[in-house]
């Protein structure tokens, strides 16, 4: 089966269908390597004059996935509002202020504020929360729920409150942790239903640049019992469960991979060494893989840009078997040159077939 070329009129290469997208994350066989930046690049925020040559690029090689937001819930509400994360009022740290603040140490959310917060927000029944699917097009389809139930604590409580609390608050982070995978298995059930995903995506950001924010203990304690209960109940829908953390976390791999999750993103350059990753995790687990956006990318020759993408492939990608979707570590930014971004897509695309002995126009 492949996709229907009527749909995708300008494509040098047809997308994966679905159901090639299922073998190559089972490591079942493939065409060729995936390539979907999916929700790391947004168009409409680069810069104006290179939005039509990213157009134009992605018509030429169409992305291997439908990767979408599910409607994200407010962090804070206003009146009446029950999609939200935080419904007392006068909470939103911003207000009255001229500038906006992040959730740090200095403006974060005390826990009496928190344990005010109404049961059963986010509404999990909310009417719109797959208005942003897009029409179904052969394609697997990712629907990417935002922040995991460790990024969710710091949201409400910033970085380093968040840390002291697992040892000072346990009951409160577990009881945000449940409200998490609540508000996320029912919007499993719902994607399926109404939306006809294939797989779930959230962040939990469990790594720092040389080390996980938490030993494999304490992620044992607090998060593993979430995410095992999570991707046993995503599974048993029949979807995949797909993980993005930056940093550093090996650690944490094992722990991670015997949670259930079947794909990590984006297993960072410099944080990480890609090649003992996939030596020792890669018949365990697919890899969303990300080229480098701290130094590849934006500073890079285009010639490094290329050899790069082949590197990361030979380094991922099983041949004959899968297991790799290629994508950007994280947020593009403009400080990217597009001829780079344009290598990276095409190389990606023109290597990765050809490892598979795939001809463009197949």
């Amino acid at each position: 089966m492949v996709c229907d070329r009527r749909k995708f009129p300008k494509a040098e290469m047809l997308p994966l269908t679905r159901e090639e997208m299922i073998s190559l994350l089972k490591g079942n066989g493939t065409p060729r390597v995936g390539v979907a930046c999916g929700n790391w690049l947004h168009i409409d925020e680069l810069a104006f004059q290179d939005q039509k040559p990213v157009e134009d690029l992605l018509e030429r090689f169409p992305e291997d996935m439908q990767v979408f937001y599910l409607k994200k819930p407010k962090l804070f509400a206003e009146d009446g509002d029950r999609y939200t994360w935080c419904d007392v009022a006068g909470a939103d740290p911003s207000i009255g202020r001229k500038e906006i603040v992040g959730v740090d140490e200095e403006h974060a959310l005390d826990w009496e504020v928190i344990r005010r917060i109404s049961e059963h927000l986010p509404d999990a029944e909310e009417a719109t929360m797959y208005c942003n699917a897009p029409v179904e097009d052969g394609r697997y389809r990712l629907a990417w729920f935002s922040d995991g139930p460790w990024t969710r604590l710091w949201d409400y409580r910033g970085m380093t409150n968040s840390l002291i609390d697992l040892y000072t608050n346990p009951e409160d982070v577990h009881h945000v942790c449940r409200r998490v995978v609540d508000f996320f298995k029912r919007a499993a059930k719902r994607g399926v239903e109404e939306a006809h995903i294939d797989g779930i995506a959230f962040g939990d950001d469990l790594g720092m640049q040389k080390g996980p924010f938490m030993s494999p203990e304490m992620f044992r304690e607090f998060y593993y019992p979430y995410y095992v209960e999570l991707c046993e109940y995503a599974h048993s829908l029949g979807l995949h469960v797909w993980l993005h953390s930056c940093g550093d976390v090996r650690k944490l791999l094992p722990d991670i991979i015997k949670s259930g999750i079947d794909v990590l993103h984006p297993i960072q350059k410099y944080a990480m060494e890609e090649q003992e990753i996939a030596d020792t995790f890669g018949n365990q687990i697919s890899f969303w893989a990300g080229i480098d956006l701290q130094r590849v990318l934006p500073f890079g020759s285009v010639e490094e840009v290329r050899e790069e993408t082949r590197h990361f492939i030979d380094v991922f990608h099983q041949r004959g078997k899968g297991r790799m979707v290629f994508t950007l570590n994280n947020r593009m930014q403009d400080n990217v040159p597009i001829e780079n971004f344009i290598a990276f897509i095409e190389e990606a695309h023109r290597y990765g077939a050809a490892i598979e002995g795939v001809k463009e126009n197949e």
